[in-house]
């Protein structure tokens, strides 16, 4: 008999260790562990159906649907809790499912296709601008039960890498209700000084509902909040000060949009950390680069407008941009360190010419309160538009032109022309022409010039 018990138990043993895949002794081997069905809906007829309104999906106990989705979520780092974020597809349409169970990651991975089961125990509604689909639970949308989830979110046997699916984005375009819950990357961002020195989950700096939201931004100043679980694994990390790429799920409250990175792998900040510019680049969403140019301005109609279009208005110091103006009927742009906080100020006009086509350069000025120069004109043909204005090679050609002389009270009657000039022949290519202010609002200048009648032949 003892013999009998010896020879189960080193049976039993065996069978158990087999189960084991190699040294991998936490994550299960689930290759076999996958369906293969044929959807019979899309995404969007869900999610572009969906309301505030809880909707049951049928009431026809006979009907069941299919839709496919890759997931773009994952649970492994403690970030996201009891839900997945997925995705169309085509990369269109994102949802989320709440479940009610833990170390999903181990079953519906990144990149995971899933097939998902709609039927008459399928509820859906739009919470904070993304659709999510799971059961009735108070008279919403709630959790799958731990028991039924794996009967209604079938792992696929397909899976693509993650970089198939993540798309690059700026800040300022990700924050839009149409990429809720899908994956994307930032780049060239970095955390914001607030968060410098601070822990992922940092009560010191804040804590909402058991999270620390920090910030990360651009250069232009563009920020998005990455809102980090006290129950993340990485939350008692230190917060990375250099810049260069962020991966994460987008995702919405209220009508904040929060940013969730799902473990340490989704935050690469390996490059110097930059100044930030609060006050980027604005307009030149319609840059052509002609060969004529005849802009008196009188096609603007807003009052103080500082957004054009066909040109790129920079404040590159301080907060103030060139502005639209109007006086006894004549339209110019102006720029003026006069008034308001003082500030050091370089603010920049860019207006586009085709170089190789183009002759000549003229303009109008009228200075007001004169009590220093203040204007500098530049062409570039290495500005790339919206960029920082350093990266550019300037070339000085303020001595090719007549600017107004001002008055040191008021304004002179009447606008100075510039005269000619005349554009060198070994300057090609598209480039630009570039009006620069600099003033002070403390230690002068603080000059207000006008700008008119842009002539390029």
């Amino acid at each position: 008999m003892k013999n009998l018990k010896l020879v189960l138990t080193t049976a039993i043993l065996a069978s158990l260790v087999g189960c084991v895949n190699g040294d991998d002794y936490g994550t299960p081997d689930l290759s076999d562990n996958c369906v293969t069905i044929t959807p019979t809906k899309e995404v969007f007829e869900i999610t572009d159906i969906a309301t505030a309104t809880t909707v049951q999906y049928t009431t026809d106990e006979t009907l069941t649907d299919y839709i496919e989705a890759y997931v773009t979520s994952s649970d492994e780092g403690g970030n996201f809790y009891k839900s997945i974020s997925l995705m169309s597809l085509d990369g269109l349409k994102g949802f989320s499912m709440p479940v009610d169970n833990y170390n999903l990651y181990n079953e519906f991975e990144p990149g995971r296709k899933v097939t998902i089961k709609l039927d008459k125990d399928r509820y859906f509604n739009k919470q904070h601008g993304s659709t999510v689909i799971g059961s009735s639970y108070e008279g919403g949308v709630g959790r799958i039960s731990g028991v039924e989830y794996k009967d209604v979110i079938l792992r696929s046997c397909e899976n693509v890498n993650e970089n198939d699916i993540v798309k690059d984005l700026s800040i300022s375009a990700a924050k839009n209700d149409q990429y809720l819950n899908m994956l994307i990357e930032f780049d060239a961002v970095q955390f914001t000084d607030a968060s410098l020195g601070k822990k992922y989950y940092d009560a010191t700096l804040n804590s909402f509902g058991g999270a620390t939201n920090h910030e990360i931004t651009d250069q232009f100043g563009n920020k998005v909040i990455v809102r980090v679980s006290e129950f993340a694994t990485f939350a008692s990390n230190t917060v990375p000060s250099l810049n260069g790429k962020i991966r994460g799920v987008m995702t919405k409250y209220n009508s904040d949009y929060q940013f969730m990175i799902r473990t340490l792998n989704d935050v690469n900040l390996t490059d110097t950390r930059l100044a930030i510019d609060l006050y980027p680049p604005i307009g030149g969403s319609a840059i052509v680069y002609d060969a004529t140019l005849n802009e008196p301005f009188t096609s603007y109609t807003t009052t103080n407008q500082q957004v054009f279009p066909k040109y790129i208005n920079d404040a590159a110091v301080g907060s103030r941009y060139w502005q639209r103006k109007t006086f006894s009927g004549n339209t110019y742009i102006q720029m003026s360190s006069f008034g308001g906080t003082p500030e050091a100020n370089r603010s920049l006009f860019i207006v586009p010419v085709n170089m190789t086509a183009a002759n000549t350069l003229s303009f109008a000025t009228n200075a007001g309160f004169h009590n220093g120069n203040v204007l500098k004109v530049y062409y570039t043909t290495n500005y790339v538009p919206g960029s920082q204005i350093t990266s550019a090679t300037l070339v000085d050609i303020t001595s090719s032109f007549t600017i107004s002389p001002g008055l040191p009270s008021g304004y002179p009657a009447a606008f100075t022309a510039s005269g000619v000039y005349n554009i060198p022949a070994g300057v090609t290519g598209n480039g630009f022409f570039v009006f620069e202010y600099v003033g002070n609002g403390t230690s002068g200048p603080t000059t207000t010039m006008q700008l008119d009648n842009i002539v390029i032949n």
